[in-house]
């Protein structure tokens, strides 16, 4: 990958309206990648999915996603082989879609379910850490009023607590589900609460 597309996808993640999906999540996630980089069937392709998954961020653009793949395709598509490339693009939607692909191969299953369990590591992050990541997800919906977010924000949280687990892997599972469920459950009482943020 080129010097330019870095820096372009770094000029991406600085755009004022992101607060959580920022250059320092991604670096995040690319640092827990090499924590887990002997358990990936394809590391190159699990890489491209984290550096492009967000490439377009508008929690109003309902087009992001497609936007974000075609920002994959015009930096990358010519040079690419084309099985890392639909291994790349099946798990970035995975990880915006928060759903395991419908596929017969285990690597790619395996390696959905680490990125999706990295995305949602920060659920079972200490109290004041989970707490900053709430606050920057309000600010990235500030075009919702508060009413409409807090509906919203409730249903999304008692979903994942819904789950009979929150993650997939036993890595994540074993680390993170119980302070995960404590830290949402105590959110879904400020929420109901009528605390927003």
């Amino acid at each position: 990958m080129t010097p330019a597309i870095f820096a372009d996808l770094r000029h991406r993640h600085a755009e004022p309206h992101r607060a959580w999906h920022d250059w320092a999540r991604i670096s995040g996630l690319l640092a827990m990648a090499e924590e887990v980089s002997h358990a990936l069937a394809d590391k190159p392709a699990f890489i491209l999915a984290i550096l492009f998954h967000t490439a377009v961020f508008d929690r109003a653009n309902p087009e992001a996603e497609a936007e974000s793949l075609r920002v994959l395709h015009r930096h990358l598509g010519r040079s690419l082989p084309k099985p890392m490339l639909a291994r790349a693009e099946a798990l970035i939607h995975a990880v915006l879609r928060q759903e395991l692909p419908e596929t017969e191969d285990p690597g790619l299953r395996a390696d959905a379910a680490l990125l999706l369990d990295m995305d949602q590591a920060v659920l079972g992050e200490p109290a004041a850490r989970f707490a900053a990541y709430e606050a920057a997800i309000r600010r990235e919906y500030a075009h919702l009023a508060a009413d409409r977010y807090r509906a919203g924000r409730i249903a999304a949280l008692q979903m994942l607590l819904w789950r009979d687990r929150i993650y997939h892997t036993d890595r994540f599972h074993l680390a993170r589900e119980k302070r995960a469920r404590g830290n949402i459950a105590a959110r879904l009482r400020d929420l109901e609460a009528g605390q927003v943020l």
